[in-house]
């Protein structure tokens, strides 16, 4: 038995858990100096291979890595694993410091810090030297300390969670195969890990990744979790959610835009009922007291959310009702079903047509049979994503130019992001600034909702916290085609623009 088997084992005991083939293998595989890709169904506590390792850094056996980094693609699902590091701490089971480092949290801006919970965005920005802490200065045409973050990424045990998000669209699965490409390529202990890796995503790392071939791929087709998910087709959303809710039962329904969800927020509560609401517009507090109302399932008997719940949220409801969607969204939404076994129920109403290609999301509702169990494998095989047509070569070459070149500095990192307005988004978000009077808090805004909200408030917020009420300038720039006010906010020192209207319990109204 070698030092992370024994922390593994030792983890089980401490938390009364049972031992998953899947984990063990891929504990074994990174002992034996192995990366990994582990694709494993929803529930089945992949996230525990991160909280052991985590317990095993300070094992005076370990000479493989210095720190974890775990790498996750929203930042709306960064909290739920820092709580759970966070408590491994409290109780012991960690010696070493916990941080998570995203837009919402700051606790180790370097990666300096043994365990790190970040997001893809946060990483690669890291790694492809444009340390986000010290953007400003970059942008300005000063230095960054750039090799510090990734001198403690290189000497990590890096995990990419939830790795199926990162293929919606080009950018992020761009920046997360050039930083596969760069870590693997340098024998850095790498981790990939989902419920919803199909073949043709497989296809793209065997291309993509030149020793992907080193790699052990784990599945555990003994694993029984004991649950059936059955699905039932209905039409009317609204009325099934309050019948089910006044009948006893836990409920999760999941829609397609922000707008659909805030509307049947409000159709249910004016119905008596007392619905959580949960998307991307809600500050860093409101969105972590709703989360932790959502993890207490005594008293949150029905949570409204977009694709925000769909990971990384470690609860279970009787009921998911959805809008139909692709196959990967739909099989995450039922992950949340009876999570820790047993029966639960799938209710899927019909497409609203926005977001998703409408051809894929139909032809995986047509296969939907209603009062039959929900059959992941065969659901996951309807996907018709391209993912290599995703991807953007010119961008995948210029990372790892950036990368391995000892020539290339921040400067040639900052004129990439500057041509591109970013390296891991496809939409450029910028702070709204929630004003409290004596404090203030931020919604992310893309910068057509930014642009939006300056022409209704007329403010904006400098980095130095100082309101200016003379936006002509910036507002000049949001008549051009593509305005990157990101890049314009940086060099201006400007911090976000003000929002007009802001609720804690429906987020920001646009």
């Amino acid at each position: 038995m070698g030092f992370l088997t024994d922390a593994y084992n030792d983890f089980l005991k401490l938390n009364g858990l049972t031992e998953r083939n899947g984990i063990m293998r891929a504990l074994e595989a990174l002992e034996d100096g192995k990366s990994v890709i582990i694709k494993a169904p929803t529930g089945y506590g992949k996230t525990t291979l991160t909280r052991v390792l985590a317990k095993a850094l300070a094992d005076s056996r370990n000479d493989l890595y210095a720190r974890v980094i775990h790498v996750l693609p929203l930042r709306s699902i960064v909290q739920d694993l820092y709580r759970k590091l966070l408590s491994d701490k409290d109780r012991g089971l960690i010696s070493v410091a916990v941080a998570a480092q995203d837009m919402d949290f700051h606790d180790s801006p370097f990666f300096i810090k043994r365990i790190t919970v970040t997001t893809l965005d946060t990483f690669a920005l890291n790694l492809f030297k444009i340390p986000p802490v010290e953007m400003k200065n970059l942008f300005n045409n000063f230095k960054a300390h750039y090799e510090l973050p990734r001198g403690m990424i290189y000497s990590s045990i890096v995990i990419f969670d939830e790795f199926h998000l990162l293929g919606e669209e080009g950018k992020p699965l761009t920046a997360a195969l050039a930083a596969l490409k760069a870590l693997s390529g340098a024998g850095v202990p790498v981790v990939v890990a989902s419920a919803t890796i199909d073949d043709s995503l497989m296809k793209l790392l065997y291309r993509e990744i030149p020793n992907i071939r080193d790699f052990v791929v784990i599945e555990d087709p003994s694993f029984d979790d004991n649950r059936e998910v059955m699905v039932r087709l209905i039409g009317d959303p609204i009325a099934d959610a309050e019948k089910l809710v006044r009948e006893g039962k836990r409920v999760l329904m999941v829609f397609n835009t922000r707008r659909d969800a805030v509307d049947a927020y409000q159709q249910l509560k004016s119905r008596g009922l007392q619905p959580v609401l949960i998307h991307s517009k809600f500050t860093r507090s409101d969105r972590m007291r709703k989360t932790e109302s959502i993890l207490d399932g005594k008293s949150t008997r029905l949570v409204i959310s977009t694709q925000v719940v769909e990971a990384g949220v470690d609860t279970s409801f009787d009921v998911v009702i959805t809008e139909a969607a692709p196959p990967h969204n739909i099989i995450q939404r039922a992950g949340r079903v009876a999570r820790y076994g047993g029966r639960g129920e799938l209710h899927v109403f019909p497409f609203s047509g926005a977001v998703y290609d409408k051809d894929e999301v139909d032809m995986v509702y047509r296969s939907l049979k209603d009062g039959e169990p929900l059959h992941a494998e065969e659901l996951l095989k309807l996907s018709t994503r391209n993912y290599e047509g995703l991807v953007s070569w010119n961008l995948l070459h210029d990372l790892a130019i950036i990368d391995e070149s000892p020539w290339a500095h921040g400067g040639h990192a900052k004129r990439l992001y500057e041509a591109l307005c970013g390296l891991t988004r496809e939409t450029p978000l910028v702070p709204g600034v929630v004003d409290h009077g004596s404090s203030y808090d931020v919604v992310p805004l893309t910068e057509e909702e930014a642009c939006g909200e300056l022409r209704k408030t007329g403010k904006y917020f400098t980095a130095a916290g100082v309101v200016q009420d003379k936006p002509e300038g910036l507002l000049r720039y949001c008549s051009y085609e593509n305005p990157c006010l990101e890049v314009k906010f940086l060099i201006y020192g400007i911090y976000g623009v003000a929002v007009s209207d802001y609720d804690g319990e429906v987020g920001l109204k646009l």
